[in-house]
């Protein structure tokens, strides 16, 4: 055999190496995700829950007061007091004006506090994080799957979201998943559902039913009762549902350094210019409320 040969024997076997590789590697990344035809509760069949918090006053509720809401929650974020987006809420710690406890529900308050108004920083508003963290095949487990039920009020300006972003400063690299986030101004409302995903490691687009590129509208308004929001999140793939029913599915890896936090809140009124209206027109608005029934989530 001539070296020549012998050459273009070893680079045979190299492609076809590569081939296997490639091939086995993209089976690995999807052996996790559910059929796009599966409801939310098919898709998570096995899986065990590893939290379930319902919140209110009733005998029944896990999360009754401001004491059993800091045993697991924290009152921000990554951002922690820092006022982002230009946004005109300013968070408050745990206090029983901006997180109102209800026989049934815990609602995240907006409120217009003495000497405040419609204006940046005017306004007082409440927001909730995990104390767990979570990141697929990092932190315990290789699946998580995440539900909020939830009420969003209607009004111009409000601009409440559930979402996993990374716990530490420093840690953040734009790696950010939203399961709802509705934005009350020029161009949707409180109709108009978006659930998407950022950073570095976005993929290309799996499953959708959006009715354009940028939200589903399905002619539900959400702020008249509450719904399911559902995640299904995989180490390489994050499924998004409302009421059991898959809406939109992309690939998409957590490239940030740090695992994530789930955080639910209800920011209200924004400069920024890529946000056309979405302020809030008038006190009467005041006080509207985020009310969560429960978060209950899943790992595998």
């Amino acid at each position: 055999m001539t070296i020549y040969k012998l050459i273009e024997k070893v680079c045979f076997w190299l492609v076809v190496f590569g081939v296997i590789s490639t091939l086995v590697a993209a089976r690995s990344r999807n052996s996790f995700d559910p059929s796009t035809t599966a409801t939310f509760f098919q898709a998570i069949h096995g899986m065990q829950v590893i939290d379930d918090y319902t919140f209110g006053t009733d005998s029944g509720a896990s999360i009754r007061n401001l004491q059993k809401l800091a045993a697991h929650f924290n009152p921000y974020g990554m951002v922690g007091t820092t006022v982002i987006n230009q946004e005109w809420e300013v968070y408050q710690p745990f206090n029983r004006k901006n997180f109102v406890f209800t026989g049934s529900s815990l609602a995240l308050t907006a409120t217009i506090p003495k000497g405040g108004g419609l204006f940046p920083g005017g306004i007082h508003s409440a927001q909730i994080w995990s104390k767990q963290i979570f990141q697929p095949g990092v932190t315990g487990h290789t699946v998580y799957a995440f539900e909020v039920r939830m009420k969003i009020p209607a009004g111009a300006g409000m601009w409440p979201a559930a979402w996993l972003f990374t716990q530490q400063p420093g840690e953040a690299d734009g790696s950010e998943i939203d399961n709802p986030e509705f934005f009350n101004m020029k161009y949707q409302n409180q109709f108009d559902w978006t659930g998407n995903q950022h950073g570095p490691g976005l993929g290309p687009e799996i499953y959708s039913i959006k009715t354009n590129q940028w939200v589903w509208h399905p002619n539900i308004d959400f702020a008249a009762g509450y719904h399911d929001y559902q995640t299904f999140w995989t180490p390489g793939s994050v499924y998004k549902y409302v009421d059991g029913r898959l809406i939109y599915a992309q690939s998409f890896r957590w490239t940030a350094r740090g695992a994530a936090q789930l955080g639910v809140n209800l920011a209200v009124g924004s400069s920024a210019p890529n946000l056309p209206g979405l302020q809030p027109a008038s006190l009467s608005e005041f006080p509207a409320a985020l009310s969560i029934d429960h978060i209950k989530i899943w790992a595998k």
